[in-house]
């Protein structure tokens, strides 16, 4: 079989692959740079960017949390379960995991690394997959996993006046030279102020910027940051009063439908689990906890109640509440959000809450046309560069010229909400009829509109395991990956 990406979402389902799978099995890992494991998100040098989840949570096995812990302590002896670890070295981690499956599978069950892209995806009549890679190469298979992970960041549709074709316009801040050409003393605006602009914003102070940086969003609100020592007995707190409380939602929802003891499914809606969380919250400030332990403690459950919000609530969800959601569940390490309050107090971190109107070249930068968020009139701010910090493409079938293309033929369709891929329960992709692909499927980013919480390592590791076990029991006595052809010109790394 062949995996298409080899970011985390890939090198974990092909780590879980290589740790269950008997002979004979060959799985194609294709990666552009030919290493596994970096992704966007592991590839920075920077080791100012962080994880955003503790040391003790980052474990590529769900049923070992802590083994990326006792991995970094080979490094760092001291290292904490709370210690909020540089992400490049967790790329090396996902790296050393896949080492370690590789060396440890059982006879005649062989990873095959190719340095390439995908360029087209077709489903043959003999039942297999056919990719044709950019350096002219194929591969054929009998099922293929698209781990393509998150997509760039997109051009916002406002008039540009010819500056995203410019040196002043950096539409992607993880390439690597993101932030070539911005001098120490420029005026920056920043489109975002989400943890994509947190990391921008760390690059250009470690490549020693002194000038102005203006961070922008419909609201302006920046991620809230974990807390350090977490308070004890919190945990012990939030998980029983969450499930209690989702109980207690559950007899809500039916004494309003007036079926209290009816069988029939319930339909949840987001202003009864809105007034959940918040009634949470303040007994949790009463009980000595934190918001933070309430939050935390709906992440098991995230998944089935947003399967069960009709997608009328989903949108609602999406259009009123995200901006708040995200701040709260997506956060910055302590250390980090200091960093960022002793740059807004010294002056040269400017959040503003506004919609961009438009853009227009100068002489000297970039006119950015605004309006203020609660104002009616516009504002005109006057930068330099201006880097968009979005973070991934929204809709991921623009985003991924592969994913595009198996939309428009049919052999795949968007979710409901157009965030990414519709898929069933094990991450077949369903085609423009419904129908449940038996030989492609996605985990990851590519299935947030139906599941949301799928973008963090203990989401996709899970789905990982699930989905190696499943491609795994379909393709069992079956050969599972053909080489290339002689004609191929894929790098191999065996």
């Amino acid at each position: 079989m062949v995996i298409v990406g080899g970011g985390a979402s890939g090198t974990l389902l092909a780590v879980h692959l290589l740790r269950s799978a008997r002979a004979p099995f060959r799985v194609a890992l294709v990666e552009r740079s030919g290493r596994p494991g970096r992704g966007l998100a592991y590839s920075t040098t920077s080791p100012c960017h962080l994880l955003n989840v503790p040391a003790a949570r980052m474990g590529a096995f769900a049923e070992d949390p802590e083994h990326f812990l006792r991995w970094v302590r080979r490094e760092l002896p001291a290292a904490a379960p709370g210690a909020f670890i540089a992400r490049q070295r967790y790329g090396r981690y996902l790296e050393a995991a896949l080492r370690e499956a590789r060396a440890h599978a059982a006879q005649d069950v062989h990873l095959e690394v190719v340095a390439s892209d995908v360029a087209a995806i077709e489903e043959t009549e003999a039942g297999t997959v056919r990719l044709a890679l950019a350096d002219g190469g194929r591969l054929e298979a009998r099922a293929a996993v698209l781990a393509l992970g998150n997509a760039l960041p997109s051009n916002l549709r406002v008039p540009d006046g010819g500056l995203y074709a410019s040196r002043r316009y950096h539409r992607s801040p993880w390439a690597p030279d993101a932030l070539r050409g911005v001098a120490p003393q420029d005026d920056v605006l920043l489109i975002g102020t989400g943890l994509t602009m947190v990391d921008t914003v760390l690059s250009l102070r470690e490549q020693g910027h002194q000038g102005p940086i203006h961070a922008l969003s419909r609201h302006g609100l920046l991620p809230q940051l974990h807390r350090e020592g977490a308070q004890e007995g919190a945990t012990a707190y939030a998980s029983p009063g969450i499930r209690e409380a989702l109980r207690a939602l559950r007899h809500e929802l039916r004494r309003e439908r007036g079926d209290a003891a009816g069988p029939h499914p319930l339909t949840p809606r987001i202003r009864p689990v809105l007034r959940l969380v918040r009634r949470e919250v303040r007994r949790a400030a009463e009980a000595g906890a934190d918001w933070r332990t309430v939050v935390d403690a709906l992440r098991p459950v995230t998944v089935p109640l947003w399967r069960r919000l009709p997608v009328g609530e989903r949108q609602r969800f999406l259009r009123h509440l995200r901006a708040y959601w995200d701040v709260h569940r997506h956060r910055m390490a302590p250390s980090i959000g200091e960093t960022v309050e002793r740059l807004r107090r010294e002056g040269q971190l400017t959040l503003h809450a506004a919609r961009i109107q438009g853009f227009s070249l100068e002489a000297s930068g970039v006119a950015v046309r605004l309006r203020p968020r609660g104002q009616r009139g516009e504002a005109v701010l006057h930068v330099r560069h201006v880097i968009n910090c979005t973070g991934p493409e929204g809709a991921m079938t623009r985003g991924h010229p592969v994913l595009g293309a198996l939309v428009e033929t049919g052999r795949a369709s968007p979710d409901a909400l157009g965030l990414g891929l519709a898929t069933d329960a094990d991450g077949a992709l369903l085609d423009a009829h419904g129908r449940a692909s038996g030989r492609l499927y996605t985990l990851g980013p590519p299935r947030r509109g139906e599941l949301w919480e799928t973008t963090a390592v203990p989401e996709i590791r899970g789905q990982a395991r699930a989905l190696a076990w499943h491609l795994l029991q379909r393709l069992a006595h079956a050969r599972a990956w053909h080489p290339p052809t002689e004609s191929a010109g894929a790098a191999l790394d065996g």
